[in-house]
């Protein structure tokens, strides 16, 4: 999702004669015409358009060139997908399954509540119900109420259950050093696996991260790095954050109890705290995580990765989504649109039985190659467009409160797209 930095990768021109050009567009200034095979250093490519180019530079000729190619024109990007897929994201639903597997549920009081009757199970009915209550605040944006629900059972009760949720609770406040301690006790109590593997992700992202000043907007907590982000570009990031949920609350209908926490660090930092590689970035995780160059200033790129993910953090409050349809609508709402020619390809493709159906894009794309991947954007951009067509604002606001719809128009727009 969002905005994948590429640099040092060994990839090259794949044909003769490749336009490298001033802009992505087809019509932009002709920089140069490069040879089959001459290599290419990627800058950055955004991802999430329907059919990403990429900034690159080449030597040739003697000369140092810059400008823009698109993938079908560059060997070698499956280095760039396969750091990406294996990229060490533990998204909030991980980590609270993860926790929630702390101890068997049937046991959650039982070992560690005194004076009660081994045939008594109000403890438990009581602890799930506080597990249940938990879960479901850190899900829909509160974890700040989740800790405050957690923290008056864990001084009581030392259940490694409870902690190991507490932790992710302060973890999604962006409160590393207390979820590092609740893991820790949960640990102690009970070994568990991915429990292990959130403490040591967050261990390095606490020893990494050197994002300290925060800024705060109406919706928005900013978290960023002062050596890399002048503090005018952190105040404007804030702004776009803030003005981008305020847009896609309007059309959605999610709301934000607690302030989005945003976190903008250099390449190096967020490399080193993510275990990714260096291009990979624009992420939500329960978090807006966004890797920027040194100096960063608030131009559209970066308008439009802060609004790619804002979008993304809206629909994850409003429930879970297809990623077709997570990935399209942070696309439209981010300000793409799909090119005539990148529609009358998909309409082709169609024809010929070549499109998958939109309910074998549900799921994670992260295995995707790059043609794939790029198909994969375009067609989800093109069925929300198709959903804005035919249901209007009001209609795509209403399936976001009747979910059950969801199949039914899935349906409708595989008709429409000729599928």
């Amino acid at each position: 999702m969002g905005v994948f930095l590429a640099l040092f990768l060994a990839v090259t021109v794949k044909q003769d004669q490749a336009p490298l050009r001033a802009g992505c567009a087809a019509d932009s200034t002709l920089v140069a015409s490069l040879a089959a095979g001459t290599p290419l250093t990627l800058r950055y490519a955004m991802a999430g358009e329907s059919m990403p180019c990429y900034k690159v530079a080449a030597d040739a000729n003697g000369k140092h060139f810059e400008g823009y190619l698109p993938a079908s024109a560059i060997d070698g990007l499956n280095s760039f997908e396969q750091g990406r897929r294996e990229a060490s994201w533990v998204s909030t639903t991980e980590a609270l399954s993860a926790a929630r597997s702390a101890q068997p549920m049937s046991e959650l009081t039982a070992s560690s509540t005194t004076n009660t009757s081994k045939n008594d199970s109000a403890p438990d009915r009581a602890t799930r119900i506080l597990v249940a209550q938990a879960s479901a605040l850190i899900e829909g944006n509160q974890p700040g109420k989740a800790l405050a629900l957690l923290e008056p059972e864990v001084k009581k009760h030392k259940n490694p259950t409870l902690l190991a949720i507490a932790g992710v609770a302060a973890w999604r406040a962006d409160d590393g050093r207390h979820a590092l301690e609740y893991w820790h006790e949960s640990l102690d109590l009970e070994p568990n696996p991915g429990i292990e593997k959130l403490y040591k992700q967050v261990e390095r992202e606490q020893s990494n991260d050197q994002s300290a000043e925060k800024l705060y907007g109406v919706r928005v907590t900013l978290r960023y790095d002062r050596a890399t982000v002048p503090a005018e570009t952190a105040r404007l990031m804030v702004a776009q954050v803030d003005s981008t949920f305020a847009q896609v609350s309007a059309q959605l209908g999610c709301t934000a109890d607690e302030k989005i926490m945003t976190i903008v660090q250099s390449r190096d930092a967020y490399r080193k705290a993510t275990d990714a590689a260096e291009w990979n970035g624009g992420q939500y995780d329960g978090r807006i995580r966004v890797p920027v160059m040194n100096g960063q200033s608030m131009d559209a790129s970066m308008q439009r990765v802060l609004a790619h993910e804002t979008t993304h953090a809206c629909l994850t409050m409003l429930g879970e989504w297809p990623v077709w349809l997570q990935e399209g609508l942070a696309q439209k709402l981010s300000g793409d649109a799909l090119a005539p020619a990148v529609r009358a390809k998909l309409t082709a493709m169609a024809a010929e039985g070549k499109l998958p159906r939109l309910e074998n894009l549900r799921h994670d794309w992260s295995g995707l190659d790059s043609e794939h991947a790029t198909l994969a954007y375009a067609l989800a951009l093109a069925a929300v467009e198709l959903m804005y067509d035919n249901y209007g604002n009001d209609g795509v606001r209403n399936l976001m409160r009747n979910p059950e719809r969801l199949p039914a128009i899935s349906a409708y727009l595989d008709k429409q797209l000729g599928l």
